[in-house]
């Protein structure tokens, strides 16, 4: 088994269990409120907020499609890292790129939308889960990228042009003695 087949899904593996550890945690005036995983904010959830008097209030938290792609691009890393031959590098690599973006377009479309909402009495902090998940995919996209840089140098150069031989000459109408 060849280290792209050992080393690429390990990475992407692993970025996929990140989404199932703390992802976001919101806080208000320095007290946490709610923590998300990955998954939480994929999928969506309902959280309980304690009140006061009575019961729990339950509140829904709507799925965040930016982070079911990340996700997404997880999952899929994983898959193409199982592809053969080094030239297939390139789609885990691909994933691991997108999913860079996509969880700092998260980054900023929650950071904006706490703004928003809370009027800056809520502040988010980004836990392990959001900050593994980025290394690995850029560790994803470093190593597949490697994999195929290395692909492309152990290529087998072409051998040299050789003169035309007498009877590939004549068929052209060349001459093989010049």
């Amino acid at each position: 088994m060849s280290n792209k087949t050992k080393v690429s899904p390990a990475i992407f593996a692993v970025s996929i269990l990140c989404f199932f550890m703390p992802f976001v945690a919101v806080s208000c005036n320095g007290q946490r409120v709610a923590t998300f995983t990955g998954v939480q904010l994929a999928t969506g959830t309902t959280l309980e907020q304690p009140q006061m008097f009575g019961s729990p209030q339950k509140q829904k938290v709507e799925a965040e499609p930016l982070a079911a792609v990340a996700g997404l691009c997880a999952i899929l890393g994983l898959c193409f890292s199982f592809l053969p031959g080094a030239r297939s590098a390139v789609a885990p690599a691909l994933c691991g790129f997108a999913g860079v973006v996509v969880l700092l377009m998260l980054k900023s479309k929650l950071d904006a939308d706490i703004l928003k909402s809370g009027g800056g009495a809520f502040r988010l902090e980004y836990g392990a889960g959001f900050t593994l998940a980025i290394l690995l995919f850029i560790a994803g996209v470093g190593w597949n990228m490697y994999v195929v840089n290395q692909a492309g140098k152990a290529a087998p150069p072409l051998p040299p042009a050789s003169p035309p031989t007498r009877t590939q000459a004549a068929n052209t109408g060349g001459s093989a003695n010049a």
